[in-house]
């Protein structure tokens, strides 16, 4: 005969399982008044200005990943409360429950049309197109997207609980529920749960590393395609007949970048005086199975070309799929009238964000490789056969060359032998932006004096002439005050950063404000939004020339010269992959 304590463990176990009722009450259950309130809140923050305006779609989904970040921290905090004895047998009046987040909904409402309006003057002031929704789209579409999003977390928490419920019955784990003590049969069903929710995100994890895996696959295919590429013009360049580095070999941006070299007329008509042919010595990431073989072979590269013979040499730090800026290379060789080779290294295929995201290390070792093994032969040199070292960096090439160098590192043991060093929109993540900008002597966040000011100089906007040239060495950090690579970092989701402390930069909205997890989810949004006008975000164009002779300052350079190179850039720029 069954005893009762075993009935009633039966019986526990039996009404925990997933019935139809409770199924509709996990998926359709009237929201938390807490979350429901917090939702509001996140939906308002996530309307106030971020370092750039968005367009309707990006503007759409911040505006529910707000709302439900907010929503979620209620619901989380609420559900820690009602652990506490007292509050948990409390139940709040059904006008309360539903007049408090009635109430908040409509304040957010209300302010729409204020955030909508920040939006356009924001769009105005950066000189970028008009894309605002109107207020009641925005109301309409953010509503329908924050429910549905919800309602697929709340379907995946169903299945979750219909799997679990499923393995309860399964012979051994039914047998060692079954044979906890009454109290504790609800714990041990939440264990599977949680374990069963542990398993989906680890197949979510398996699927996500299958997919970029594909996506990296893709991207390789990209490189390899030589459609449109001749190899033509090429001289002394990787990829000629006589080079170390086949033109099969060079990846698609490697093509581009050796068969566009800037002519002797082109950098005259800037200069105004006779100039050399510059030579441009690039290694695929297929030419080495080590960032250190890699590395050795753009040395011998070097050495072809005879490289050591040139009055200056540039180690140029490319970004994630190889790609060497057109508007980079031609300053530089016009900057240097064509008595220079530059030297880069592709690590990768893949767009620079993913590489951010999955493998920031890569560039890292890369760039850390070709400084060492490049310096190592400079140095074996006599020291009057040496050509004057320039290093350029921009994006996550900033973020890799910075790599060569540790966080202690100052701007002295930086220029030591490389006097001239460009670094065009470094990320948050970029060691040395990062140290030297907290460790700053004076000057706000977004234009630090670092040490004495002699070294390094932070090229705000290109229209700072109170930073004009000087002697080496010379540190230039091009990085706008609204660029969200720049600025977005983890820290943001829980602490407020120094960049937002009054003054606020140039292209900074003044509305802008620091909200835990939403201005996050802001400066991230930010990050993907893309198409930005010169000297707007993360787009460099406009500062290329200001940058490269703020650094490199050769001798009879004049403003004038900047200006002609600067107007001429958009012209010599040529096709890239």
């Amino acid at each position: 005969m069954e005893s009762t304590e075993d009935s009633t463990v039966g019986s526990t176990v039996a009404t925990t399982q997933s019935t139809p009722g409770r199924s509709r009450r996990i998926v359709l259950g009237v929201p938390s008044m807490v979350g429901l309130t917090l939702a509001a809140f996140g939906y308002a923050a996530a309307l106030t200005p971020s370092l750039l305006p968005r367009k309707l779609m990006f503007l759409l989904l911040l505006t529910a990943l707000g709302a439900l970040a907010g929503y979620a921290v209620g619901t989380t905090a609420w559900w820690a409360l009602r652990k506490i004895p007292p509050l948990g047998r409390w139940q709040a009046p059904r006008l309360l429950r539903f007049g408090i987040p009635a109430i908040a909904w409509l304040v957010a409402f209300g302010f729409t049309p204020v955030a909508v309006s920040w939006q356009g003057e924001q769009q105005t002031a950066l000189d970028m197109p008009s894309t605002l929704p109107g207020t009641v789209t925005l109301i309409v579409m953010t509503v329908l997207i924050s429910t549905l999003l919800l309602l697929v977390g709340r379907l995946i928490r169903l299945a979750t609980n219909k799997v679990a419920g499923l393995i309860t019955r399964i012979g051994p784990v039914h047998r060692w529920v079954s044979g906890q003590q009454p109290s504790r049969v609800h714990r041990s069903i939440a264990v599977v749960r949680a374990c069963v929710a542990v398993a989906v995100i680890v197949l979510a994890v398996v699927g996500l590393r299958v997919g970029i895996s594909a996506l990296i696959s893709s991207y390789d295919s990209v490189n390899a395609n030589m459609e449109g590429q001749e190899p033509t013009n090429l001289g002394l360049n990787s990829g000629s007949p006589e080079s170390y580095a086949p033109w099969e070999t060079l990846g698609r941006e490697g093509r581009f970048y050796v068969a566009n070299t800037m002519t002797p007329a082109a950098i005259g008509e800037i200069t105004g005086r006779p100039a050399q042919t510059p030579v441009r010595v690039y290694v695929g990431m297929e030419q080495g199975d080590t960032p250190d073989a890699r590395t050795e072979l753009a040395v011998k590269e070097l050495d072809r070309v005879g490289a050591w013979d040139r009055e200056y040499l540039v180690i140029f730090g490319v970004t994630g799929t190889g790609w060497v800026d057109p508007n980079a290379i031609n300053a530089l060789e016009a900057v240097t009238e064509g008595d220079v080779t530059t030297v880069a290294v592709q690590y990768s295929a893949v767009p620079s964000w993913i590489g951010f995201v999955i493998d920031p290390q890569t560039t890292i070792d890369q760039n850390r490789s070709m400084i060492d093994g490049v310096l190592a032969a400079w140095r074996a040199k006599p020291a009057d056969q040496r050509p004057e070292l320039i290093l350029f960096g921009q994006s996550l090439g900033a973020m890799g060359t910075q790599g060569a160098w540790d966080a202690s590192d100052t701007p002295v043991d930086v220029t030591a032998e490389i006097p001239h060093v460009i670094w065009m929109g470094p990320p948050a993540a970029a060691v040395l932006w990062k140290t030297w900008q907290a460790d700053r002597t004076s000057g706000p966040a977004w234009d630090p004096v670092v040490g004495d000011g002699s070294i390094v100089r932070v090229l705000v906007s290109s229209g700072d002439t109170s930073k004009g040239p000087k002697p080496a060495p010379t540190i230039v950090f091009a990085a706008h005050a609204n660029d969200p690579v720049v600025y977005w970092s983890p820290d943001l989701l829980l602490s407020k950063p120094d960049w937002l402390e009054p003054p606020l930069g140039p292209g900074v909205a003044p509305e802008m404000q620091w909200y835990p997890l939403v201005t996050f989810l802001q400066v991230g949004m930010d990050l993907i939004g893309g198409g930005e006008p010169p000297e707007v975000g993360h787009n460099y164009s406009a500062n290329m020339a200001p940058a490269i002779t703020l650094a490199v300052s050769p001798d009879g350079w004049t403003q004038e010269n900047t200006e002609r190179l600067q107007a001429a850039l958009p012209s010599l720029r040529y096709a890239t992959g």
